[in-house]
């Protein structure tokens, strides 16, 4: 039976909760997998992202256009605010940002559904049908960055397929990045990247974790022994 969407979310939102509640509060200023960022720093951010997530969709409930952040300098700087705070703040902000979300997604009518939300205000924007997915790579990829028990490598099956199908296009449009194939040889997929060679080989989950800039490709493979360039990952949604 395939899973909707939102049930999918719901279950990486829970993961999230359950990594978020077993820290000590001396592990949150530990680093993260992000330069420059600690723990504190990247469940500070899931839990802005959500509010801001939350709020749009309200905005677009009601007829508006709403937009996640006011700009993204103030995304920065909220990040760090709240990031100094005490541990049990930014997890109750985080609990209640999760339920927020699935609060407003739940209350979308069919019209709201063909709608649309902004980043910032002006653009880029995020097709509202696209929302639960795009939530969801926010939870799955941050809750690997987080350096807990849960790593990349636990990422269900469902949702490698889903990172893989998003990040190859998004890859393919980054001028920075080359040409190439990938192959999940445990998924038995493929994905062009521009081109059909070379291939890059190994599993689904080190395939998106190198694609979404994580690691140096560690478990990958190809007939050089060389992988191809990649840029930053950057989000493309629609226009």
């Amino acid at each position: 039976m395939t899973t909707s969407p939102a049930a999918a979310l719901h279950a990486s939102e829970q993961r999230l909760v359950r990594t978020v509640d077993s820290l000590a509060d001396d592990q949150w200023s530990q680093p993260s997998e992000l330069p420059g960022w600690t723990r504190a720093h990247v469940i500070a951010h899931l839990a802005l992202n959500a509010e801001g997530l939350a709020g749009a969709v309200e905005d677009l409930r009601h007829g508006r256009r709403g937009a996640m952040y006011a700009s993204n300098e103030k995304r920065d700087a909220d990040i760090e605010e709240l990031s100094a705070a005490p541990p049990a703040d930014i997890r109750a902000r985080l609990f209640a940002a999760g339920e927020l979300v699935r609060e407003a997604l739940a209350e979308l009518s069919d019209k709201d559904w063909g709608g649309s939300i902004d980043r910032v205000p002006g653009g880029p924007s995020f097709p509202a049908l696209a929302l639960p997915a795009t939530r969801r790579r926010e939870v799955e990829i941050h809750h690997a960055d987080i350096r807990c028990e849960y790593r990349h490598t636990d990422w269900p099956r469902d949702f490698c397929v889903e990172l893989l199908d998003a990040v190859t296009v998004q890859q393919a449009a980054n001028p920075e990045t080359d040409t190439f194939k990938v192959s999940a040889t445990d998924l038995g997929m493929t994905w062009q990247v521009g081109a059909d060679e070379p291939v890059v080989a190994g599993s689904g989950v080190d395939l998106g974790w190198w694609l979404v800039g994580r690691g140096s490709g560690e478990g990958l493979s190809t007939a050089s022994g060389t992988l191809p360039r990649i840029g930053a990952w950057r989000r493309t949604p629609a226009k």
